[in-house]
């Protein structure tokens, strides 16, 4: 299975970094989002992963075709996609963040897999910084079997009106979702609004059992 890394702005390096050492047993290869555009990357791809940091910059760099070559990889060609954190955000139908903050941010979604709302922070939204670790926590997050996890959430949203989605876990302080996979077109989608990649306490969701 090959799996493409955003690596371009609004990608947080130590996101990037985590996921390849989370994923050890992958074939990885990190992708820009001028490699984006074009379409040479999608007939290749089983798997593409948007990371954590800024989602504001995703619209800025992949731009009308990168969104496109995306949605058709998904849709039509029956890939699929792992959104954490901003790439969760950047895959719904709206981005909700920071409402009534000096930070708010209320963005249309550019690739709508999921449609319905990311909504965050989902915890010390008054605390969050861009530039330090202020409004990170570590939470628990509960799976469908019950199972308690503790992990690294920083900026991460819930996910509202999941009807179309599989919710596999929730944050059990409010149990609203944490993670979502959900069946676009021909592809999967998995979408996490907490950083398991970031997370010594989590072991790596099985991807193929999700989004195969």
């Amino acid at each position: 299975m090959l799996i493409l890394i955003y690596n371009d702005d609004g990608a947080s390096d130590d996101c990037v970094k985590a996921l390849t050492q989370w994923l050890p047993n992958q074939t990885i290869e990190l992708i820009s989002s001028a490699e984006l555009q074009k379409k040479t990357w999608m007939s290749k791809t089983n798997l593409l992963i948007m990371p954590g940091g800024r989602s504001l910059p995703f619209y800025k760099k992949l731009g009308a075709l990168g969104n496109q070559n995306i949605k058709k990889f998904v849709e039509e060609q029956g890939g699929s996609y792992f959104g954490i954190c901003a790439g969760a955000y950047y895959a719904c139908r709206k981005t909700i963040f920071a409402k009534g903050l000096p930070l708010e941010l209320i963005l249309p979604g550019e690739l709508n897999f999921f449609e319905g709302n990311a909504i965050g922070p989902v915890f010390a939204a008054d605390e969050f910084s861009y530039h330090s670790e202020r409004g990170a926590r570590i939470v628990e997050i509960i799976f469908e079997n019950n199972d308690v996890h503790r992990v690294y959430c920083n900026g991460g949203c819930y996910f509202e009106n999941t009807n179309q989605a599989r919710v596999l876990a929730r944050y059990q302080l409010n149990q609203q979702p944490a993670i979502i996979v959900c069946t676009v077109g021909l592809g999967r989608v998995l979408l996490s609004g907490v950083h398991p990649e970031l997370s010594p306490f989590l072991s790596p969701i099985s991807l193929n059992a999700i989004l195969t």
